[in-house]
């Protein structure tokens, strides 16, 4: 294996707006889980506000749910070593982690 050297940080709208493309697909929807788990509401009518939790937890779930490798995976793992396994494991196992929750953006 290589050096760790410097990890790319995924830049945070592409991260948030994958996370909103990964809810959407079956795998993810097959869950049953209302998008107010994780977002908070931008409207009435839209449910995809402000995330309510970190983008890189959520985009590493709901990857590890649709099969597919999360582009936040190694940011992930530097910021916190452990954590992204620890998602992909938990879904693995049926059990959904809990994730950092994110302070109300002002």
């Amino acid at each position: 294996m290589g050096s760790l050297g410097q990890t790319q940080i995924p830049a945070p709208g592409e991260i948030d707006e994958r996370c909103r493309a990964l809810y959407l697909t079956p795998a993810v929807r097959s869950k049953g889980w209302l998008p107010n788990l994780f977002w908070r509401p931008a409207t009435r009518d839209n449910p995809f506000g402000t995330l309510r939790v970190d983008s890189w937890e959520l985009e590493v779930l709901f990857a590890a749910i649709g099969g597919e490798s999360a582009l936040s995976r190694a940011a992930l793992e530097q910021r916190a070593p452990g954590r992204a396994g620890f998602i992909e494991r938990s879904i693995a196992h049926g059990e959904l982690p809990l994730l950092s929750f994110r302070e109300d953006i002002p």
